[in-house]
């Protein structure tokens, strides 16, 4: 099947991506989140280097091919733990980086998945689609210290951490722990800049480090209030309720538009071109043969991997995902590119995908 596959999106792409088993481990651990980290087969080499068995494709073709714009299809084994049906396991998959047409792109990666299904014999895969753009607008219009907006956006996709979160903002008001110093922690609540330089200071002579060295004492006492903020910060109920509101949000993806418009009018939201855009996208996949009523949207969908930006896409069965993807705009400047790289892509995991076909998925 992997080679079958791997010549079918190989005639939707422009290469064919030649990557090595053995990665550096370095930028897996970086950028993509908590739960592939702890799930990836770690060891050192003879000069100390941590170097892992590929746990995914997605990184290593942004490193080896960010500065080479265009569709890169790809295929292999990847290894991960604690995986029930076997931690080697082999996947397909098409990348697309440097397409500033995002639209565009992201239609054509969501078709070629569907299509690779289809021509896999998938019977009706079932699309779902979320969108963390959208998401994210919401978070922004409810005014809320940067520290908590970015723990909103980093938990997006995992609904009981994410729920966690939404409580902890609407109940009361917490008291930081980052400083075992009270003095410095009342200064921090009353954004006493001067007094927290001067103690930033003061510390940094005691243990010998030069103010220059690393972040500076103005950037060490921004952060230090912007966590105070956060700490004592109590979103009004109605605000944490318009929160619950949205990620409860799922429709056919032909009514996802008026869906996400009327809950807008309703709470006095805008999304602007990020409604815009899902709206382009879906009619998109509509132009490109998609039955919208078949498929979902479903506003609280999100992916494990933290790389993820924009559009997110799933295909399931039997409660697990047999393909998916998604945008990820930041993953290749993360990951030391020159440049802002628009990046969108997919994978097919092998083992599930014949599991749903003999059962007749």
């Amino acid at each position: 099947m992997l080679d079958n596959l791997l010549t079918h999106l190989a005639a939707k792409a422009d290469h064919v991506a030649d990557l090595p088993i053995l990665q550096s481990a370095d930028p897996f651990l970086e950028t993509a989140g908590e739960d592939l980290r702890r799930r990836m087969f770690i060891t050192e080499s003879a000069d100390g280097a941590l170097q892992c068995l590929r746990p995914e494709f997605t990184i290593p073709i942004c490193l080896h091919y960010a500065s080479q714009p265009g569709r890169y299809a790809y295929g292999g084994t990847v290894f991960r733990q604690g995986r029930e049906s076997g931690v080697e396991f082999k996947q397909v998959g098409l990348e697309d980086l440097g397409n500033t047409d995002k639209i565009t792109a992201d239609v054509a990666s969501i078709m070629d998945m569907m299509n690779a299904l289809n021509a896999a014999g998938m019977q009706a895969p079932n699309l779902t689609l979320g969108d963390q753009t959208l998401f994210a607008e919401l978070v922004h219009a409810l005014d809320m210290p940067a520290a908590l907006v970015s723990r909103l956006e980093r938990n997006f996709g995992a609904a009981d951490a994410l729920e966690r979160v939404i409580d902890e903002v609407a109940g009361a008001a917490r008291t930081a722990q980052d400083h075992a110093d009270p003095a410095i922690a009342r200064m921090a609540a009353s954004e006493d800049v001067t007094g927290l330089e001067a103690a930033v200071m003061s510390r940094m002579e005691a243990g010998g480090l030069s103010p220059r060295s690393g972040r500076s004492p103005g950037d060490i006492v921004a952060r230090m209030i912007e966590k105070a903020r956060a700490a004592h910060f109590q979103l009004a109920s109605e605000r944490a309720e318009k929160l619950r509101a949205f990620l409860r949000l799922e429709a056919p993806l032909n009514g996802a538009t008026d869906a996400l418009a009327e809950f807008a009018a309703q709470h006095e939201l805008n999304f602007g071109k990020a409604l815009d855009d899902f709206k382009a996208r879906l009619e998109g996949l509509e132009g490109q043969g998609l039955d919208l009523a078949a498929h979902t949207y479903r506003a609280s969908f999100g992916r494990k991997l933290e790389y993820y930006t924009g559009i997110l896409f799933e295909v399931n069965a039997s409660g697990e995902s047999v393909a998916g993807g998604g945008r990820y705009d930041r993953l290749c400047s993360l990951l030391g590119a020159a440049g802002p790289v628009p990046a969108v892509g997919f994978s097919i995991t092998l083992d599930r995908l014949e599991k749903a076909i003999g059962e007749g998925a």
